[in-house]
């Protein structure tokens, strides 16, 4: 069994958080909470060494330029929400700015590389698997085609196949999320059982 002080609080964590498959406890509460003190106090010191301190140093006491002032300005009028409800309207000006601007840059940036990917898709039957992927596309849009009264039996047939298509699809990224999964809690228990109580796998 490990001495070791460190291995000893991260078994302790592994096991709090693994204790709420039974049900909610104290020792499941007391690491959540320990998790978020801990990353929001970590949060906080990064931005304000690499990112506050650095500019307000460079900028405002060294170039002078007094008017990075106005985004601190903008910053704290974010904390308007929790002022009486008087005043809580002063926090749309700096979320609207700052979705303006995200969604400004992600409209001048996204669609490159969204029709990049949609016109590599659009490949030369050559091969079995592009086949496979043309008829696998073209069965899933036809199961969207709600507005198409399905007369049809090819419609009627596409749109069931595409069913399966998405079936699988889903299927598929869900065995490789639990997959996933899966491979952490192994992570954990060989952790628990070779680093902590030091049982030889």
């Amino acid at each position: 069994m490990s001495t070791n002080p460190q291995v000893w609080v991260a078994a302790f964590c592994t096991l709090a958080v693994y204790s709420y498959l039974y049900k909610e406890n104290f020792f499941y509460r007391l690491a959540e909470y320990s998790l978020v003190a801990l990353y929001t106090s970590y949060t906080i010191a990064l931005y304000w060494h690499n990112y506050l301190k650095p500019y307000w140093k460079t900028y405002f006491i060294e170039e002078k330029q007094y008017y990075f002032a106005i985004m601190g300005f903008f910053g704290l009028l974010l904390y308007a929400r929790y002022l009486p409800p008087k005043y809580q309207w002063l926090a749309r000006y700096p979320v609207a700015a700052y979705v303006g601007w995200g969604l400004g840059g992600q409209l001048a940036r996204a669609p490159r590389p969204a029709m990049t990917q949609a016109i590599d898709s659009m490949r030369k039957l050559t091969s079995v698997n592009n086949v496979l992927f043309f008829l696998f596309f073209l069965a899933a849009m036809t199961y969207f085609f709600f507005t198409v009264w399905k007369q049809s039996k090819l419609l009627a047939g596409s749109s069931k196949f595409g069913r399966y298509v998405l079936m699988v699809a889903f299927g598929a990224a869900f065995g490789n999320t639990v997959q996933g999964r899966i491979s952490l809690f192994l992570n954990r228990l060989s952790f628990l059982l070779t680093d902590w109580l030091g049982i030889k796998i």
